[in-house]
């Protein structure tokens, strides 16, 4: 039997058709993504990720036994860019020329805590509330001035600190015969010292007065002396409590701006 002509001749056109059709799906089928694409895309969005929003209000402000912790930062005052790193710190603070309230723990060094109080000064506080856990008789929160913020106080206001040994000393800024009360049991002699000072508050016209500590004293008992200071001033004429910024040495003149 002859073939049909009709299928003979339709079988290579229906090839072609198909194949065109084919080639057709093929251009028009959307391409798969460029996987490194993709990659550097999650890339990017991960090197720059949304930046925490900026506190409303002042953060909590700490000087513990390891240093300044200031809005969620440790700054570690043993290392060479320590000055810097703190003043950058506390100038991001919203301090807007109000009073700054600082916790103190016990154990902290005076010298760390007072490096903070001076740089909340520069920084536009001009004062600053410190608390701290000290004694049941005196203060748990002073208040002092920037060392920043005062010049030329009279020679004889009264300037204290606890010395090394836990024995305190007392003598005027301008230097001169200082006294010194011994140790007691359990820390600095603080009935003492309170008497003394009571004596050189009254015997002076200045409205300020300046306290520090050996370094190697904790910090609580820099502040029991401040209570001591406040407490002494019978008469209440102190307005300007200073917590010195470099510690002075007992008799001498004392040095402001850490001098």
């Amino acid at each position: 039997m002859r073939a049909s002509p009709f299928r003979s001749s339709a079988m290579p056109r229906l090839a072609i058709v198909a194949g065109a059709a084919l080639a057709a799906a093929c251009e028009s089928a959307p391409k798969p993504p460029d996987p490194g694409a993709a990659a550097t895309a999650a890339t990017s969005v991960a090197e720059a990720p949304a930046e925490p929003p900026k506190p409303k209000g002042m953060p909590e402000l700490l000087v513990d036994s390891m240093g300044p912790y200031l809005g969620g930062q440790r700054v570690d005052l043993a290392q060479k860019d320590a000055a810097e790193k703190l003043a950058k710190v506390i100038r991001a603070l919203p301090i807007e020329g109000k009073p700054v309230t600082l916790l103190a723990e016990k154990k902290a060094k005076p010298s760390a805590v007072a490096a903070v109080v001076t740089e909340l000064g520069a920084a536009g506080a001009p004062k600053v509330i410190i608390k701290t856990d000290g004694r049941d008789d005196l203060p748990k929160e002073i208040t002092v001035v920037p060392e920043g913020r005062v010049s030329k106080p009279p020679a004889c206001a009264v300037s204290t600190m606890v010395l090394k040994d836990l024995a305190t000393a007392i003598w005027p800024f301008g230097g001169g015969l200082g006294k010194k009360q011994r140790k007691g049991l359990a820390g600095p002699d603080l009935s003492n010292t309170g008497e003394q000072l009571a004596k050189d508050i009254a015997a002076c016209s200045a409205t300020v007065a300046f306290f520090s500590a050996d370094d190697e004293v904790p910090w609580e008992m820099a502040h029991n002396l401040a209570g001591t200071v406040i407490t002494s001033d019978a008469k209440k004429k102190l307005d300007t409590l200073v917590l010195l910024r470099a510690t002075p040495v007992a008799g001498r003149p004392v040095q402001l701006g850490g001098g």
